[in-house]
């Protein structure tokens, strides 16, 4: 998240208007990035001099609506509702930008799904269609083959692979600045990209299905006993799916999707050397469960 001044469009010498009931706390547990766009509203609206009453008038919300969403409490807001508040308190485009890109980095901190962060972005004067920098630009085609690749390993379908990449970079670019701004804009996307994936992905027994994915191999269509190397494949990509993250999508990328060592660190924005441990660990993992399940189906005769 960037550091950028946050000022509130009202100073101190505001005229100010009859208080009502006095604003309360910030609710405990609100997360960092929450906190970073609701602190700098709250602010602004103390030196407003308006009231929950003047808000109510202005933006057409309740005022328990305004108030939990002063105090974080309820749900998350959608955007247009925050959007609603800091137009009527005068926030300049600018800052409306920035606060913007706030909003959706604390959405996505409270778990929020892609599709429903873009449709609450969506419509507020940016789709995918306008003009892109030349560098998101530039970053959307050298890695879109990948992240469809990927996503494509999980959902099956390709036109669910591809929605979901669209979903990813339309996010991406209201996220753009803050993506350069963290210095490792490839990590940033991959954590937005693996996010959409796996919300869209069933994940029974709680790890990600990807067991359909072990009809689609070389193995299997090259193989001389199908049935074998079916049961075979069906073991291999159960233990893969329980991988823990970081392993699973290493290993997905370099042996499902065929990417070379190189061209998975620089995906998902991490030192070559990350890549080989991470490999390396993970085909250990893998051996002592693949090594497990044999045993569990092939016990030894207890009298030898």
């Amino acid at each position: 998240m960037t550091g950028k001044p946050m000022s509130t469009p009202f100073s101190e010498g505001s005229p100010r208007g009859k208080r009502g009931r006095k604003l309360g706390p910030v609710t405990d547990g609100t997360g960092p990035a929450h906190r970073a766009w609701l602190e700098p509203l709250r602010a602004s609206y103390l030196a407003s001099g308006l009231t929950i009453g003047h808000l109510e008038r202005e933006t057409g919300w309740s005022r328990s609506k305004i108030s939990e969403l002063l105090r974080a409490a309820g749900r998350y807001p959608r955007w247009e509702f925050t959007r609603s508040l800091l137009t009527a308190l005068h926030w300049p485009a600018p800052s409306m930008a920035y606060m913007r890109a706030l909003w959706a980095l604390a959405a996505r901190e409270a778990n929020k799904r892609t599709i429903w962060i873009n449709s609450c972005l969506r419509g507020d004067g940016l789709s995918a269609d306008d003009r892109l920098p030349l560098h998101f630009a530039a970053f959307q085609d050298l890695y879109r083959d990948a992240y469809t690749g990927y996503a494509h390993t999980f959902l099956r379908r390709r036109p669910d692979a591809r929605r979901a990449v669209n979903d990813v970079f339309m996010l991406l670019l209201f996220l753009w600045d803050e993506a350069l701004a963290g210095d490792n804009p490839e990590r940033f996307a991959w954590q937005i990209l693996r996010q959409t994936v796996m919300e869209r992905t069933p994940h029974p027994d709680g790890s990600p299905a990807l067991l359909e994915a072990a009809f689609d191999t070389l193995a299997l269509r090259t193989a001389d006993d199908p049935v074998a190397q079916i049961e075979e494949s069906m073991r291999l990509f159960d233990a893969l799916r329980r991988l823990p993250a970081g392993q699973l999508d290493v290993m997905v990328l370099l042996h499902l999707r065929g990417m070379d060592e190189t061209a998975v660190a620089a995906v998902l924005g991490v030192p070559l050397a990350a890549v080989r441990s991470t490999a390396r660990h993970a085909r250990r993992h893998l051996d002592g469960r693949l090594r497990s399940a044999f045993q569990e189906g092939h016990p030894r005769d207890r009298n030898d």
